[in-house]
């Protein structure tokens, strides 16, 4: 009986109104001089192309992951091919961009983030940064997190925005990455964004309804995902309250996951003042939902650094809020962006 109640209150928490993440621009995807670039993409992972609204129309008011997607559009309108041509000149762009330059630091963000609070968090990280103009490149990476309108909206945003992270990951992170070589990158996360790294580093493990659905309704088949390449580059992440558990590092025979070599640390803060990691503290919200206690407490990371020496952590307990801003604007991340070289 309880477990039925579970279920309705998620079913009853997950109808309320929750709209996509898409572009403001009609060119989202693009090169600011003289060291941004903006990659926008959809929650399959496929990239906006120039005037997309002119072809794939706005999408529906009440977001679900069945009734609007780039891939989806294009190939019940017999154009795809047309959407897989300008994916590939626009990284290879990218990789000229980028070929250039010695850092290269992409910005993720996490659910419940459209564009431009995204990009104001953005360029509040760069604020304590020393960057170069012609040494370093600073990608703002845009995904389909989700954007709550009503009080009880988050809930849909997030049970939505956990699949989209993994596919934007896999489909769309993991290709840049895959232009890149020779390069320390740096890669910036906050919230769920964690999973969308995660995810482009090593296959997540997703539902096989999931991958049935990107299949059957999404026409983007995740069994053929291009892997991650081996290209010499030297990867640091740094996970701000990343809303993961240890289900993202375990493969589906419950062993861990192996990841590349590229990645030579992983630097996660700890928050059990965070009560957006702790759900509330309510309890079947915390066991129904996706796990996020990789950010909330210690004692995963204690478990998972006895097989990942490339993880570290500074513990941002007392700080009370999940914000980006309040993470980026706390004085503990200029000391973790000094432990890389980044701070001014």
């Amino acid at each position: 009986m309880k477990n039925l109640f579970y279920i309705f209150m998620i079913s009853l928490l997950t109808s309320c109104a929750a709209v996509h993440n898409v572009p403001t621009s009609q060119v989202p995807n693009n090169f600011i001089q003289p060291n941004t670039t903006s990659s926008f993409v959809d929650q399959n992972g496929n990239f906006y192309p120039d005037n997309w609204l002119k072809k794939f129309g706005n999408p529906p008011k009440n977001a679900n992951r069945t009734e609007y997607s780039l891939m989806k559009i294009a190939a019940e309108d017999h154009f795809e091919n047309e959407l897989i041509r300008y994916e590939d000149l626009r990284l290879k762009a990218v990789e000229n961009r980028i070929k250039k330059k010695k850092r290269v630091i992409i910005f993720v963000h996490g659910i419940d983030n459209d564009y431009l609070f995204s990009l104001k968090n953005y360029n509040k990280a760069r604020e304590y940064m020393n960057l170069n103009d012609s040494r370093d490149e600073v990608m703002n990476f845009y995904w389909d997190g989700l954007v709550n309108e009503s009080l009880f909206g988050a809930a849909k945003v997030w049970v939505g925005a956990t699949t989209n992270s993994q596919m934007a990951g896999v489909f769309a992170l993991r290709r840049i990455l895959n232009v890149i070589h020779d390069k320390d990158v740096y890669l910036i996360s906050h919230s769920r964004g964690a999973s969308v790294v995660l995810s482009a580093l090593v296959n997540p493990s997703l539902k096989s309804s999931e991958i049935k659905r990107a299949q059957d309704v999404h026409h983007v088949d995740f069994t053929n995902a291009e892997a991650l390449k081996e290209n010499n580059n030297r990867i640091y992440s740094i996970m701000l309250a990343p809303a993961i558990g240890k289900i993202d590092f375990t493969q589906d025979n419950d062993s861990l996951k192996v990841f590349t070599p590229q990645l030579k640390r992983m630097h996660i803060t700890i928050n059990n003042s965070d009560y957006v990691l702790g759900k509330g503290k309510i309890g079947f919200l915390s066991k129904n939902f996706t796990a996020t206690d990789f950010g909330y407490k210690d004692d995963l990371y204690k478990e998972l650094k006895n097989t990942y020496n490339f993880l570290e952590e500074t513990d941002f307990t007392g700080q009370d809020s999940h914000e980006f801003r309040r993470y980026i604007t706390n004085p503990k991340f200029v000391s973790i962006l000094k432990e890389f070289k980044l701070n001014k």
